[in-house]
């Protein structure tokens, strides 16, 4: 190998072990804000002002084990019932899921069924706009079928559209199956440093909070003033948040708005989710990266972390091609310095990302939650982290053959698990 192409591979792992410690050393910078007094304030009820008109969308794809609960939970619903409605998209099920939904409607005025038919197009952002056409609310509302919204949780997403520039709010996601195997104890603990910590940081310090597709609420407006809902994506919600983060407009994130939701059981499932995801948000990275960078009407450190948050699914993938390229490099004398240096590096990046960098926000989470218990099962982490790796790595993989190709991934529903009623 030529003195060039080395020179090449040293430039290239240079450029990825920046990337990665930045990633890296946001996630520690987080979690010391969030110790420090970057912190919630007290749950409360937002009081005064009439609330807007709101509609609830929940799409449902063959959700006849868990649809009842969430629509239990909808009917239930501490707001104004001349302000309050549900949509329900039956998503060309072919299990119990419309007859549910239709039992619910004969006895709810305010709960109204889409039936979509056959032919239409798959996934849920194509189900999401039937929906979303088919209102005129102020806001939407957003919950998956499985979740378990309680009372009080839409006053607490609509009160923050007070403010005029906020586009979208979020809840928090607790899994209310934490404890049905080791598995669903590490999704726990995910979810504590990433809502916890991490969404909460990014509310304080005014960055860019994620608005996740569920238990989270859009003003109307805000989304036409961005182009609509986006069918085209895997992450919808990603894309939205940084179309609205681009045209100068907020994300606030709710921590009071806690909704329960069912994690995967199974390695496959979740291994599924996270290559979707994977797919879906490194298409956000292409689309919006320079753009975010760009966005004059943010401020620059809001644009710089949302950059970042935008390289999270796709350096795990470039630190192994590091890992790759080391291996494959010749042994010959001259060259072994580079092979292992690059493989140092990249192993150590690569574990690093993988585990060191989310347990400093999810040890932050179990004691903020007062959850210390939960902090036991940490040590198993990196077998979920590596897990997760892997499926980000599919999940470039497979886009990048999209690209090639000029096909698209079809969207992967989440299993579910919770017994029918």
């Amino acid at each position: 190998m030529t003195w060039l192409a080395i020179a090449f591979l040293v430039a290239w792992n240079v450029t990825t072990t920046l990337l990665a410690l930045l990633v890296l050393v946001r996630q520690v910078v987080v979690t010391l804000l969030f110790h420090f007094g970057c912190r919630a304030e007290a749950k409360r009820l937002p009081d005064g002002g009439d609330p807007p008109r709101v509609t609830v969308i929940v799409p449902a794809h063959n959700e006849e084990r868990v649809l009842q609960g969430c629509l239990d939970c909808l009917t239930r619903m501490d707001y104004p019932a001349d302000r309050y409605e549900v949509i329900v998209i039956n998503d060309r099920s072919r299990d119990r899921t419309g007859a549910i939904a239709d039992g619910f409607a004969a006895r709810y005025p305010f709960l109204q069924v889409i039936h979509r038919p056959d032919d239409a197009v798959p996934g849920k952002p194509a189900a999401l706009l039937d929906a979303i056409n088919g209102s005129t609310s102020e806001v939407l509302v957003f919950f998956d079928a499985d979740y378990l919204p309680p009372p009080q949780i839409v006053r607490r997403l609509v009160a923050p559209f007070r403010d005029a520039l906020v586009g979208a709010t979020m809840g928090r996601v607790v899994p209310y199956n934490a404890n049905a195997n080791m598995l669903t104890k590490l999704l726990d603990l995910e979810r504590r440093g990433g809502y916890v910590v991490d969404q909460e940081v990014r509310h304080r310090m005014a960055l860019l909070p994620q608005f996740g597709g569920t238990t989270g609420a859009v003003r109307r407006s805000a989304l036409d003033a961005v182009g609509g809902w986006n069918t085209a994506s895997l992450a919808e919600d990603t894309d939205l948040t940084y179309r609205l983060f681009i045209a100068g407009m907020k994300v606030a994130y709710v921590a009071g708005a806690e909704c329960y939701e069912e994690s995967p059981e199974t390695w496959q499932v979740r291994y599924r989710q996270v290559k979707r995801w994977a797919i879906g948000h490194n298409d956000c990275l292409g689309r919006y990266f320079f753009a975010t960078l760009r966005a004059s009407r943010q401020p620059l450190i809001a644009r710089l972390d949302a950059a970042l948050v935008l390289l999270v699914y796709t350096v795990p993938s470039l630190v192994l091609l590091n890992l790759v390229i080391a291996l494959s490099l010749p042994t010959q004398v001259g060259e072994t310095w580079a092979s292992l240096a690059i493989m140092a590096v990249s192993l150590t990046l690569f574990t690093g990302i993988g585990n060191f960098a989310p347990f400093y926000q999810i040890a932050a989470g179990c004691v903020s939650d007062g959850q210390r218990r939960a902090f036991a099962a940490v040590p198993f982490l990196f077998v979920s982290s590596f897990t997760s790796l892997l499926a980000c790595n599919a999940g470039v993989l497979q886009l990048l053959k999209d690209r090639l190709f000029g096909s698209t991934t079809q969207w992967d529903k989440t299993q579910r698990f919770r017994g029918p009623v």
